[in-house]
């Protein structure tokens, strides 16, 4: 079956004019490496994931960080050479901090018809506690400059994104993000490991599961009144019940479909799964090197725990960055999300063509 769209997790620097205290990237050795993508390499990936991934009919290059738009050289040529390409064949979308705001920024914004996802924790007594600039100094004031420019001079697709910590509940994230004019919610618990500062505690969990539950049911309620949800977190496995597929095999397509790339040029099974075997090879590669590399690493065999989990068929052994560092954590709120998609699933047995509201028909 060919595979409508891939996903590739780009970063053109790791260099952040941030200091978020619950950071999981800084956390690691990537903040360690100060190189900055090239204007040639960056027109190297676009070349590498048009002739590498031909089965594929859409690639999206998803920035990524770090903050992407302290390296404006890189996005720049890639949106240029991505417009030499079959129309529609290379998509854009960002992640950012939303602090760097120029007229430039804006511009190639809209030049690149990019998706943004963009990080807001909460109001400003929430955001700022963590988010916060290298002096110390807050940010949300910025992020809402950002977000108000952005919607007026620009036609992009914007997701507000919440980081959920110890102390910060999912629901009150998702109450706030909906006030906001984003066009799709998305609050995920902090990577970290349990006992670290910011991770959620016993307490924190079981909230965060009832705030699962809450949040279905919003979803239920959008698709009764045939509305596309705000929150698709639950899409792709009330999806996979609908069409009754066999089991997921990996959790998702890393490896394949879903790439990752190094500021250098690096290309791996994802950006941000530190296990050398992750390193498919380098875009400068002959493209088969890292295609057969990566369905190789698709081989790699599940956790033990997982083979004879009964979640399987919609986790699909969990995310391949998270669960290693956040292990049987990550595993309640992802089983969690399998309960409430078959909740969802039930609830429209009858009239199932209204689950496609979660794909965006409606």
């Amino acid at each position: 079956m060919k595979v409508l769209t891939g996903e590739v997790l780009a970063a053109n620097t790791w260099t952040c004019n941030l200091r978020c205290s619950y950071c999981f990237v800084r956390k690691t050795d990537k903040m360690k490496e100060d190189e900055f993508m090239s204007p040639e390499t960056a027109v190297r990936v676009i070349d590498a994931l048009d002739e590498g991934l031909s089965e594929i009919n859409r690639i999206r290059v998803h920035l990524y960080g770090g903050e992407p738009f302290i390296n404006l050289p890189a996005i720049e040529a890639m949106v240029k050479r991505a417009g030499d390409k079959k129309p529609g064949r290379i998509g854009f979308v960002v992640t950012t901090n939303g602090t760097i705001l120029s007229d430039a920024v804006i511009d190639l914004l809209e030049a690149g018809k990019f998706d943004i996802v963009l990080s807001i924790d909460g109001p400003a007594e929430v955001h700022d506690a963590c988010r916060k600039r290298v002096d110390g100094s807050p940010t949300h004031r910025d992020v809402m400059r950002f977000l108000e420019t952005v919607r007026s001079r620009t036609s992009c697709y914007v997701t507000g994104a919440a980081v959920i910590r110890s102390g910060w509940r999912l629901l009150y994230a998702s109450e706030y993000l909906r006030t906001l004019p984003i066009d799709n919610v998305k609050a995920q618990a902090v990577r970290l490991a349990a006992g670290t500062p910011y991770a959620l505690t016993e307490e924190d969990m079981k909230l965060y599961q009832q705030d699962l539950e809450a949040i279905g049911r919003q979803v239920i309620k959008e698709l009764e009144a045939e509305k596309v949800p705000m929150d698709r977190r639950f899409a792709g496995r009330v999806m996979k019940l609908l069409i009754k597929g066999e089991g997921l095999m990996r959790y998702c397509d890393a490896g394949k479909s879903n790439l990752g790339i190094t500021p250098s040029g690096v290309v791996k099974a994802c950006l941000l799964v530190d296990e050398e075997d992750a390193v498919l090879g380098h875009v400068n590669d002959d493209v088969e090197v890292w295609k057969q590399a990566g369905l190789k690493w698709q081989e790699r065999p599940l956790r033990k725990k997982c083979t004879s989990c009964s979640y399987l068929q919609l986790c699909g052994g969990g995310c391949p960055a998270v669960v290693p560092v956040c292990g049987d954590e990550e595993c309640k709120i992802v089983h969690k999300e399998c309960d409430v998609a078959n909740v969802i699933y039930e609830h429209f047995s009858d009239k199932q063509e209204n689950l496609l509201g979660l794909v965006g028909i409606v």
